[in-house]
């Protein structure tokens, strides 16, 4: 379905609406043309039900549909005086422009609007009422306003669209890093312990050398560092094969919650849950969804301080359910933010293989949910929410 073939509804509604209002009110105050008004409800309904998707999208269709809509509560209002309170009507087309889609067209069709309303006070000259002054005044106000929220929400929409196309980009890096992954650290995991076999035996060879023995102490800590590398990289290509079953999203979050338990322990640092009471039904493989928790868990525990805090919430809306895992450590400048999910990507230095988030994203992704991130600004902790369709 297209966007338009989605908005035709809304557009059938507010028709029909706004012209019933004006038919009842000429009905109720016995003025002549209720005929023209039936004519005309029904032509637009019947135009708004068989346009094209194309030409129901099209901004000049839509302004001729204000456009007969000012004219016949104008109309009204001539045939009621100015004191008839059919400023209404113009109010509720200034508002009925936000099915507009810019803030032009809403300019446009709220300025329509006030024009038609100061043409309906013209009898013999310009209205000397206060009230009716304040009125248009009002609308113009509104119509104003109505175009400002337009541009807003144009921005706002333009930069979630900009991250959700930086994200598809995320996704497919990963996607061809867990590709290659696998083979990748086949190949690596050998030589890796032929040099940690090596390191260990010349260590015993060499235990009168102090030197030696710090340099070759050395060697193997890296090396176990590249396995824990070695070991996220197989993780990631594993994530390609995953099961698809029911599941209570709760399991893999109380499981993730356990595996980090005693790291929080041992940091000092707190780590609660809530939202954990009622059932989250999803689809998808529970192992992945708990590693995808835990990786998320684990990059707030190494961000907080000793004695620090970590929770995690959990909710449901929109057909969604949100697990957000929350901390007031070290926090993520804006800058880190738009990389933070790049694989070998971290803020932590001296630990972490950078490969923890972009996981997570990816099990999301292949859940056909996503990961969101977000901070305040350094040294003001940082929120990163975990989003999984609820089945």
């Amino acid at each position: 379905m297209t966007p338009e073939a989605g908005r035709r509804p809304v557009y059938f509604a507010f028709q029909g609406l706004f012209l019933a209002v004006l038919l009842l009110m000429s009905v109720l105050q016995g003025r002549q043309g209720a005929a023209i008004l039936v004519v005309l409800l029904f032509a637009s309904l019947g135009a708004v039900r068989a346009v094209s998707d194309e030409v129901l999208g099209d901004w000049r269709f839509l302004a001729g549909l204000f456009v007969g809509d000012a004219l016949a509560a104008t109309l009204m209002l001539d045939w009621g005086g100015p004191r008839s309170g059919l400023f209404l009507m113009f109010l509720l087309l200034v508002f009925g422009s936000a099915l507009t889609r810019s803030a032009r067209q809403r300019l446009l069709v709220g300025g329509g609007a006030v024009a038609l309303y100061l043409v309906t006070g013209w009898r013999g000259g310009w209205p000397s009422q206060s009230e009716f002054w304040l009125r248009a005044l009002f609308l113009a106000v509104s119509a104003a306003l109505m175009a400002v929220l337009a541009r807003d929400a144009q921005q706002a929409q333009e930069e979630q669209r900009r991250r959700y196309e930086e994200r598809l980009v995320q996704v497919g890096r990963l996607a061809t890093l867990g590709r290659v992954a696998g083979e990748v650290a086949h190949r690596i995991k050998g030589p890796l312990t032929t040099i940690a076999v090596d390191a260990e035996v010349l260590a015993h060879r060499l235990s009168g050398d102090a030197q030696a023995r710090k340099d070759l102490s050395e060697i193997a800590s890296e090396v176990e560092r590249c396995k824990v590398i070695l070991k996220d990289l197989l993780d990631l290509g594993r994530i390609e094969e995953m099961d698809d079953a029911p599941l209570d999203l709760r399991a893999p979050v109380r499981a993730a919650l356990k595996t980090l338990a005693t790291q929080a322990k041992r940091r000092k640092a707190s780590l609660t849950a809530s939202g954990l009471d009622a059932p989250l039904r999803a689809r998808g493989d529970a192992p992945l969804l708990q590693e995808a928790v835990a990786a998320l868990l684990q990059n707030a525990l190494e961000a907080v301080a000793e004695g620090g805090a970590v929770r995690v919430e959990a909710a449901t809306a929109g057909g969604v359910h949100r697990v957000a895992v929350i901390d007031d450590g070290s926090g993520i400048s804006r800058a880190d933010l738009e990389r933070i999910f790049e694989p070998f990507f971290t803020t932590k230095k001296g630990s972490g293989s950078g490969l923890g988030l972009s996981a997570a994203l990816r099990i999301a992704a292949k859940h056909g949910g996503s990961v969101e991130a977000d901070s305040a600004g350094p040294g003001r902790g940082a929120r990163f929410t975990l989003l999984i369709p609820a089945a």
